[in-house]
């Protein structure tokens, strides 16, 4: 074998064998399900978490790079974003047009409440971005007081959100309405993106107490940068469509 091929061949690295992307899915469907049985999703969100924490224990090596020269890993972060942007565009392509005939319930949207946590989600990308910057450069307590303060933005995000539903519920606006059920599931599917970002902060603190945090593996911060990120431009998205469209 000459030289050239074997170099080829040294170039390609598989992550070990794990049940965990398995677990994801089923998480994952188990959650979804939960949106209809609600007593399946806190069963579903741990199945899920506890699928992302055994992702998250695998033992890469992060300096080898693949032909194309990305980290396996991050590109495939991109890929599942992308797949997300088609599943949200459904989303929000049902919501135009069951609120097109719904037009008077936009007036129940509580758009100064909203924008104050819009405010606050958009925010927390700063925290993201602080917590890689600080692991990068070694400064692990900095990384984890980031950390904290993203997870606290985005629970506080989470909970303005629960306090709009609460007061559309009380409007009369359910999931048995056109507009209601167009609305709570997009509303309801970012939310749940949220919620997740909060579990995977939730695991990356863990690591950190664990002693697991090094400059090396800045990957795992990385991809959850991407991911949160994601979450923060969907809403800009969802929050114009939403609130400020008429």
């Amino acid at each position: 074998m000459s030289s050239e091929s074997h170099s080829a061949h040294e170039d390609i690295h598989l992550p070990p064998p794990s049940w965990a992307p398995l677990i994801v899915g089923l998480g994952t469907v188990v959650l979804a399900s939960g949106l209809l049985f609600w007593p399946l999703f806190p069963i579903g969100l741990l199945i899920f978490l506890f699928g992302v924490w055994k992702l998250s224990n695998f033992t890469l090596i992060e300096e080898l790079k693949p032909s194309m020269g990305v980290n396996s890993r991050v590109l495939g972060m991109w890929v599942f974003l992308a797949s997300e942007i088609m599943f949200f565009s459904g989303l929000i392509s049902t919501f135009l047009g069951y609120r097109s005939r719904t037009p008077g319930a936009r007036s129940l949207l509580d758009v100064p409440l909203m924008t104050v946590g819009t405010f606050i989600l958009l925010s927390s990308s700063f925290g993201a971005v602080s917590a890689l910057s600080a692991v990068r450069e070694g400064r692990f307590k900095a990384y984890r007081n980031w950390i904290i303060a993203t997870m606290v933005m985005g629970a506080a995000f989470l909970l303005i959100e629960g306090l709009e539903w609460a007061e559309l519920i009380n409007e009369g606006i359910t999931t048995g309405t056109l507009f209601g059920s167009a609305f709570f599931t997009l509303t309801g599917f970012h939310g749940l993106h949220v919620l997740t970002g909060l579990g995977i902060m939730a695991l990356l603190l863990v690591r950190y107490y664990l002693g697991k945090v090094s400059v090396a593996s800045t990957v795992s911060v990385e991809l959850f940068g991407l991911y949160w990120h994601f979450v923060d431009i969907v809403w800009i998205i969802l929050f114009t469509i939403i609130y400020l469209l008429k």
